[in-house]
């Protein structure tokens, strides 16, 4: 499930290096300001796509104890495209919304500021041998960056209950847009917290 958003990340990059005409029908699709500025796009699309085609392998138990080599570099390879996704995050929203200093710009600089001390957090737990600790933070982190993806299931949702009282729906989409993120990251990581804390009580109780 947490590799699914590197595949349209891979197409939406592949597409901006190809240019505006490259595929008729798909390239259209893509924002137009993509093409005039790529340098964020492809910096963070690239990051992101490394990211989610990586960390799902981390919380593989078989991959940690077989090949404990490539749970290492699969990690290092994570970790900084994470952190990479995470700056260019604010570098790509100035340039989409250069005018935009607002409650969406505050989401935004939270969450990739959330993603960047998690990450550092787990790296630093790692290197000073608390493995679970490490576990914590990676988990932690996953469920930060999660959080840009998580408003795509709250809009569905909104659009089943309200997409029939229009004048509504739109209001409550305008708020969606700004603060969606923030939502997002309460939501996770009240999930996030709630496995942590029920992983412990099941290992203290062995």
């Amino acid at each position: 499930m947490t590799g699914i958003p590197g595949i349209p990340a891979i197409i939406i990059v592949s597409l901006v290096v190809l240019g505006p005409d490259a595929v008729a029908g798909l390239s259209d699709m893509i924002n137009a300001v993509y093409f005039e500025t790529p340098a964020a796009i492809i910096v963070h699309g690239s990051a992101g796509a490394v990211f989610f085609l990586t960390m799902p392998w981390q919380f593989s138990p078989r991959l940690r104890v077989s090949n404990a080599s490539w749970h290492k570099l699969g990690g290092r390879l994570a970790v900084i495209a994470g952190i990479v996704m995470a700056l260019s995050g604010v570098w790509l929203h100035l340039t989409l919304h250069p005018d935009s200093y607002g409650v969406r710009f505050i989401a935004v600089v939270s969450l990739c500021a959330g993603m960047c001390v998690a990450f550092t957090m787990a790296v630093t737990r790692v290197l000073n041998g608390d493995i679970d600790g490490h576990r914590r933070w990676m988990i932690r982190a996953v469920g930060i960056t999660l959080a840009a993806v998580t408003p795509v299931f709250i809009d569905l949702g909104l659009f089943v209950v309200l997409g029939q009282f229009k004048d509504m729906f739109t209001l409550v989409m305008h708020w969606q847009q700004q603060i969606g993120w923030l939502i997002g990251l309460g939501i996770n990581m009240a999930i996030v917290e709630r496995m942590i804390l029920r992983n412990r009580s099941v290992i203290e109780t062995a």
